[in-house]
């Protein structure tokens, strides 16, 4: 139903953390509703390739800070990366126990 750069596109977007709404509005697919429908069933190739960017870009925003602040001493990034890991622990336990 998707073609891999239709998926890749998303993936794209994942990285970036755009709403379901923001890439309907980008990339126009052909049935909005099942796009997002899709977005939200866990078995679907573009719930799969939205999350895998989204943690790809997750994973590269933390990485980055963790270098500049263990590389750099940079205390700013030092504290934007606990702020970030400790709002990921909070997100991770909400969505283990209520799936959200």
């Amino acid at each position: 139903m998707y073609s891999p750069e239709f998926l890749d596109k998303v993936r794209s977007f994942g990285i970036l953390g755009y709403s379901a709404d923001r890439i309907i509005y980008l990339i126009d697919p052909e049935d909005p509703n099942q796009f997002k429908t899709d977005l939200l069933d866990q078995n679907s190739p573009v719930y799969l390739a939205y999350h895998k960017g989204k943690t790809t870009g997750e994973y590269s925003m933390d990485k980055e800070l963790f270098d500049k602040s263990v590389k750099g001493h940079d205390i700013t990034a030092n504290q934007s990366l606990f702020d970030r890991l400790h709002k990921n622990k909070v997100n991770d336990t909400i969505l283990e126990r209520f799936g959200v």
